[in-house]
Protein backbone atom coordinates (compact mmCIF):
# COMPACT_ATOMS: atom_id res chain seq x y z
CA UNK A 1 0.00 0.00 0.00
CA UNK A 2 1.74 3.47 -0.70
CA UNK A 3 2.21 5.99 1.89
CA UNK A 4 1.72 9.72 1.44
CA UNK A 5 2.03 11.22 4.67
CA UNK A 6 3.78 14.66 2.89
CA UNK A 7 3.18 15.86 -0.24
CA UNK A 8 5.78 18.55 -1.47
CA UNK A 9 3.82 21.29 -3.61
CA UNK A 10 5.86 23.74 -5.44
CA UNK A 11 4.65 26.89 -7.46
CA UNK A 12 5.67 29.63 -9.43
CA UNK A 13 2.46 31.07 -9.19
CA UNK A 14 1.24 30.25 -12.90
CA UNK A 15 -2.07 28.34 -13.31
CA UNK A 16 -0.92 25.09 -13.91
CA UNK A 17 0.75 25.15 -10.12
CA UNK A 18 -2.43 26.17 -8.64
CA UNK A 19 -4.48 23.55 -10.13
CA UNK A 20 -1.30 21.41 -8.85
CA UNK A 21 -2.68 22.52 -5.26
CA UNK A 22 -6.02 21.23 -6.02
CA UNK A 23 -4.50 17.47 -6.32
CA UNK A 24 -2.45 18.09 -3.32
CA UNK A 25 -5.66 18.45 -1.62
CA UNK A 26 -7.33 15.41 -3.04
CA UNK A 27 -4.28 13.36 -2.38
CA UNK A 28 -4.13 14.70 1.16
CA UNK A 29 -7.62 14.24 2.08
CA UNK A 30 -7.86 10.30 0.62
CA UNK A 31 -4.10 9.71 2.49
CA UNK A 32 -4.49 12.07 5.65
CA UNK A 33 -1.27 14.12 4.52
CA UNK A 34 0.14 17.29 5.57
CA UNK A 35 1.01 19.74 2.34
CA UNK A 36 4.56 21.22 2.65
CA UNK A 37 4.43 24.73 0.15
CA UNK A 38 7.91 25.72 -2.04
CA UNK A 39 8.58 29.12 -4.14
CA UNK A 40 12.35 29.40 -5.17
CA UNK A 41 13.21 32.64 -6.45
CA UNK A 42 16.07 31.91 -8.69
CA UNK A 43 19.04 33.98 -7.92
CA UNK A 44 21.34 35.26 -10.39
CA UNK A 45 24.85 33.94 -10.17
CA UNK A 46 26.93 35.29 -7.92
CA UNK A 47 29.92 35.10 -10.32
CA UNK A 48 27.89 37.88 -12.96
CA UNK A 49 27.70 40.63 -9.54
CA UNK A 50 31.19 41.99 -9.98
CA UNK A 51 30.32 42.53 -14.30
CA UNK A 52 26.98 44.44 -13.21
CA UNK A 53 27.93 46.34 -10.45
CA UNK A 54 27.33 46.82 -6.55
CA UNK A 55 24.63 48.74 -6.87
CA UNK A 56 22.40 46.08 -8.94
CA UNK A 57 23.81 44.08 -6.10
CA UNK A 58 22.14 46.09 -3.47
CA UNK A 59 18.64 47.10 -5.36
CA UNK A 60 18.24 42.81 -6.06
CA UNK A 61 18.95 42.21 -2.43
CA UNK A 62 16.00 44.73 -1.58
CA UNK A 63 13.89 42.89 -4.46
CA UNK A 64 14.74 39.78 -3.31
CA UNK A 65 13.29 40.26 -0.12
CA UNK A 66 10.46 42.25 -1.25
CA UNK A 67 9.15 38.66 -3.54
CA UNK A 68 9.70 36.58 -0.27
CA UNK A 69 7.62 39.08 1.12
CA UNK A 70 5.16 38.48 -1.06
CA UNK A 71 4.90 34.93 -1.46
CA UNK A 72 4.75 35.05 2.64
CA UNK A 73 1.67 36.60 2.29
CA UNK A 74 0.48 34.18 -0.94
CA UNK A 75 1.51 31.27 1.71
CA UNK A 76 -0.42 32.17 4.52
CA UNK A 77 -3.46 33.14 2.48
CA UNK A 78 -3.14 29.13 1.39
CA UNK A 79 -2.71 27.94 5.16
CA UNK A 80 -5.45 29.76 6.21
CA UNK A 81 -7.58 28.01 3.78
CA UNK A 82 -6.39 24.65 4.60
CA UNK A 83 -6.80 24.89 7.96
CA UNK A 84 -10.51 25.48 6.87
CA UNK A 85 -10.66 21.71 5.09
CA UNK A 86 -8.93 20.39 8.01
CA UNK A 87 -5.73 19.75 6.15
CA UNK A 88 -2.26 21.19 7.74
CA UNK A 89 0.19 23.26 5.56
CA UNK A 90 3.44 24.81 6.23
CA UNK A 91 5.34 26.75 3.55
CA UNK A 92 9.06 27.74 2.79
CA UNK A 93 10.30 30.27 0.07
CA UNK A 94 13.92 29.99 -0.34
CA UNK A 95 16.41 31.33 -3.51
CA UNK A 96 18.61 29.49 -5.57
CA UNK A 97 18.18 26.85 -8.63
CA UNK A 98 14.23 25.81 -8.50
CA UNK A 99 15.09 22.36 -9.59
CA UNK A 100 18.03 21.90 -6.96
CA UNK A 101 16.21 23.42 -4.12
CA UNK A 102 13.02 21.39 -5.11
CA UNK A 103 14.76 18.03 -4.67
CA UNK A 104 17.15 19.50 -1.70
CA UNK A 105 13.67 20.55 0.42
CA UNK A 106 11.57 17.02 -0.43
CA UNK A 107 15.00 15.08 1.08
CA UNK A 108 15.38 17.60 3.48
CA UNK A 109 11.06 17.37 4.56
CA UNK A 110 11.32 13.32 4.16
CA UNK A 111 8.32 14.14 1.39
CA UNK A 112 6.92 11.19 -0.36
CA UNK A 113 5.65 12.75 -3.16
CA UNK A 114 6.28 16.07 -5.19
CA UNK A 115 3.34 18.04 -7.08
CA UNK A 116 3.86 20.89 -9.87
CA UNK A 117 2.49 21.88 -12.94
CA UNK A 118 3.81 20.83 -16.38
CA UNK A 119 4.47 24.06 -17.51
CA UNK A 120 5.34 27.26 -15.96
CA UNK A 121 4.93 31.51 -15.97
CA UNK A 122 5.51 32.66 -19.51
CA UNK A 123 5.04 29.29 -21.72
CA UNK A 124 1.90 29.36 -23.42
CA UNK A 125 0.74 26.57 -26.26
CA UNK A 126 2.46 23.69 -27.00
CA UNK A 127 5.77 24.93 -25.89
CA UNK A 128 7.90 22.33 -24.08
CA UNK A 129 7.48 21.29 -20.61
CA UNK A 130 8.59 23.63 -18.49
CA UNK A 131 12.27 22.73 -18.12
CA UNK A 132 12.47 23.41 -13.77
CA UNK A 133 9.72 20.80 -14.35
CA UNK A 134 11.58 17.88 -16.59
CA UNK A 135 14.90 18.43 -14.36
CA UNK A 136 12.95 17.75 -11.13
CA UNK A 137 11.84 14.40 -13.35
CA UNK A 138 14.99 13.34 -14.31
CA UNK A 139 16.29 13.84 -10.69
CA UNK A 140 13.41 12.82 -8.45
CA UNK A 141 13.35 9.63 -6.53
CA UNK A 142 10.29 10.02 -5.26
CA UNK A 143 7.04 10.09 -7.60
CA UNK A 144 6.27 13.31 -9.56
CA UNK A 145 3.17 14.54 -10.18
CA UNK A 146 3.48 16.78 -13.15
CA UNK A 147 -0.49 18.52 -13.78
CA UNK A 148 -1.87 20.44 -16.83
CA UNK A 149 -5.12 22.99 -15.75
CA UNK A 150 -8.43 22.08 -16.56
CA UNK A 151 -11.57 24.12 -17.36
CA UNK A 152 -13.38 22.56 -14.17
CA UNK A 153 -13.59 25.16 -11.03
CA UNK A 154 -14.17 22.05 -9.27
CA UNK A 155 -11.65 19.86 -6.99
CA UNK A 156 -9.70 16.99 -9.74
CA UNK A 157 -10.88 13.43 -9.91
CA UNK A 158 -8.70 10.25 -10.02
CA UNK A 159 -11.06 7.78 -11.43
CA UNK A 160 -9.82 6.99 -14.83
CA UNK A 161 -6.35 5.94 -14.17
CA UNK A 162 -4.50 4.52 -17.32
CA UNK A 163 -0.91 3.04 -16.74
CA UNK A 164 0.96 2.14 -19.91
CA UNK A 165 3.07 -1.16 -19.19
CA UNK A 166 5.74 -3.26 -21.08
CA UNK A 167 5.08 -6.95 -19.74
CA UNK A 168 8.80 -7.89 -21.39
CA UNK A 169 10.08 -5.22 -18.39
CA UNK A 170 10.38 -6.27 -14.53
CA UNK A 171 9.40 -2.94 -13.62
CA UNK A 172 5.45 -3.09 -12.39
CA UNK A 173 6.07 -0.25 -9.62
CA UNK A 174 3.49 2.27 -11.55
CA UNK A 175 1.00 -0.41 -12.10
CA UNK A 176 1.15 -0.75 -8.11
CA UNK A 177 1.31 2.59 -7.44
CA UNK A 178 -1.94 3.04 -9.29
CA UNK A 179 -3.37 0.23 -7.67
CA UNK A 180 -3.16 2.20 -4.59
CA UNK A 181 -4.48 4.83 -5.87
CA UNK A 182 -7.63 3.28 -7.39
CA UNK A 183 -8.20 1.89 -4.06
CA UNK A 184 -7.98 4.97 -2.55
CA UNK A 185 -10.52 6.81 -5.02
CA UNK A 186 -12.19 3.94 -6.01
CA UNK A 187 -11.39 4.11 -9.47
CA UNK A 188 -10.84 2.00 -13.07
CA UNK A 189 -7.46 1.26 -13.55
CA UNK A 190 -6.64 0.96 -17.64
CA UNK A 191 -3.39 -1.15 -18.28
CA UNK A 192 -2.51 -0.89 -22.09
CA UNK A 193 0.54 -3.17 -23.62
CA UNK A 194 1.58 -0.83 -27.33
CA UNK A 195 2.46 -3.25 -29.89
CA UNK A 196 4.90 -1.42 -32.11
CA UNK A 197 4.68 -2.44 -35.73
CA UNK A 198 6.91 -1.32 -37.93
CA UNK A 199 4.01 -0.74 -40.50
CA UNK A 200 0.79 -0.04 -40.11
CA UNK A 201 -1.61 -3.03 -39.02
CA UNK A 202 -3.61 -3.23 -42.46
CA UNK A 203 -0.43 -4.13 -44.00
CA UNK A 204 -0.32 -7.28 -41.49
CA UNK A 205 -2.32 -10.28 -42.65
CA UNK A 206 -5.21 -10.55 -39.97
CA UNK A 207 -4.26 -14.11 -38.71
CA UNK A 208 -0.82 -13.27 -38.01
CA UNK A 209 -1.56 -9.56 -35.92
CA UNK A 210 -4.05 -11.58 -34.18
CA UNK A 211 -2.22 -14.35 -33.32
CA UNK A 212 0.69 -11.84 -32.13
CA UNK A 213 -2.11 -9.50 -30.19
CA UNK A 214 -3.09 -12.38 -28.15
CA UNK A 215 0.09 -14.02 -27.19
CA UNK A 216 0.90 -10.52 -25.99
CA UNK A 217 -2.81 -10.22 -24.22
CA UNK A 218 -2.30 -13.53 -22.67
CA UNK A 219 1.44 -12.27 -21.18
CA UNK A 220 -0.56 -9.06 -20.07
CA UNK A 221 -3.26 -10.83 -18.47
CA UNK A 222 -1.07 -13.20 -16.36
CA UNK A 223 1.56 -10.07 -15.52
CA UNK A 224 -2.07 -8.24 -14.31
CA UNK A 225 -3.28 -10.53 -12.27
CA UNK A 226 -0.12 -11.22 -10.55
CA UNK A 227 0.35 -8.55 -9.72
CA UNK A 228 -3.57 -8.01 -8.69
CA UNK A 229 -3.72 -11.28 -6.26
CA UNK A 230 -0.55 -9.43 -4.32
CA UNK A 231 -1.73 -6.21 -4.16
CA UNK A 232 -5.69 -7.16 -3.11
CA UNK A 233 -8.70 -7.43 -5.20
CA UNK A 234 -10.09 -4.34 -4.21
CA UNK A 235 -9.65 -2.33 -7.65
CA UNK A 236 -11.37 -3.09 -11.49
CA UNK A 237 -8.62 -3.45 -14.10
CA UNK A 238 -9.19 -3.74 -17.29
CA UNK A 239 -6.43 -4.26 -19.83
CA UNK A 240 -5.49 -3.75 -23.39
CA UNK A 241 -3.12 -4.23 -25.91
CA UNK A 242 -3.31 -1.93 -29.00
CA UNK A 243 -1.41 -1.32 -32.33
CA UNK A 244 0.87 1.46 -32.89
CA UNK A 245 4.05 2.55 -35.01
CA UNK A 246 5.44 3.76 -32.03
CA UNK A 247 4.48 4.02 -28.39
CA UNK A 248 4.37 7.13 -27.92
CA UNK A 249 1.40 7.86 -30.58
CA UNK A 250 -0.30 4.36 -28.81
CA UNK A 251 -0.24 6.05 -25.57
CA UNK A 252 -1.08 9.55 -27.06
CA UNK A 253 -4.08 8.51 -28.90
CA UNK A 254 -5.69 6.03 -26.55
CA UNK A 255 -5.47 8.43 -23.56
CA UNK A 256 -7.48 11.14 -26.43
CA UNK A 257 -9.74 8.53 -27.04
CA UNK A 258 -10.25 7.29 -23.23
CA UNK A 259 -9.87 10.59 -21.87
CA UNK A 260 -8.12 9.34 -18.24
CA UNK A 261 -8.27 11.42 -14.99
CA UNK A 262 -4.29 10.31 -14.48
CA UNK A 263 -1.51 9.17 -16.35
CA UNK A 264 0.98 6.50 -13.95
CA UNK A 265 3.54 5.65 -15.69
CA UNK A 266 7.80 4.69 -15.43
CA UNK A 267 10.24 6.93 -15.94
CA UNK A 268 13.06 4.91 -16.61
CA UNK A 269 13.57 1.66 -18.12
CA UNK A 270 16.04 -0.70 -19.84
CA UNK A 271 13.18 -1.21 -22.15
CA UNK A 272 10.19 -0.18 -20.43
CA UNK A 273 7.82 0.51 -23.88
CA UNK A 274 10.66 0.60 -26.10
CA UNK A 275 12.73 2.44 -24.11
CA UNK A 276 10.44 4.42 -21.73
CA UNK A 277 13.01 7.59 -20.82
CA UNK A 278 12.72 11.02 -20.35
CA UNK A 279 13.98 12.84 -23.21
CA UNK A 280 12.78 10.27 -25.41
CA UNK A 281 9.46 8.65 -25.35
CA UNK A 282 8.05 9.33 -21.84
CA UNK A 283 8.90 13.33 -22.29
CA UNK A 284 6.78 13.26 -25.24
CA UNK A 285 3.91 11.87 -23.14
CA UNK A 286 4.46 13.80 -20.58
CA UNK A 287 4.49 17.16 -22.96
CA UNK A 288 1.23 16.19 -25.16
CA UNK A 289 -0.62 14.05 -22.72
CA UNK A 290 -3.99 16.21 -21.88
CA UNK A 291 -4.17 14.90 -18.45
CA UNK A 292 -1.72 14.61 -15.82
CA UNK A 293 1.19 12.63 -15.59
CA UNK A 294 2.43 10.79 -12.65
CA UNK A 295 5.93 9.86 -13.02
CA UNK A 296 7.11 6.85 -11.12
CA UNK A 297 10.97 5.89 -10.52
CA UNK A 298 10.72 2.12 -11.31
CA UNK A 299 11.37 -0.23 -8.92
CA UNK A 300 11.29 -4.24 -9.10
Amino acid sequence: MVKIDKILWTTDGSKEAQEALSYAKVLAKAFNSEIVGLHVIKSIDKRFWGLIGERLDIEGLAEDASIKANWFNVFEGVQEELKREGLEFSFKVLSGAPHEKIIEVANEEKADFIIMGKRGLGLKGRMLIGSNTIKVLQRSQLPVLAVKSRREKTLPRIKKILVPFDVSEKFDSALRYAISLGKAFNGIISVIYVLELMSYPYEFPVKILNEIRGLHDDELKNKISEIYSQEGNKVKIKHKVIESINPYLGIIRYSEDERPDLIVMNTHGRKGIKKLMLGSVAEKIIQEATCSILAIKPTK
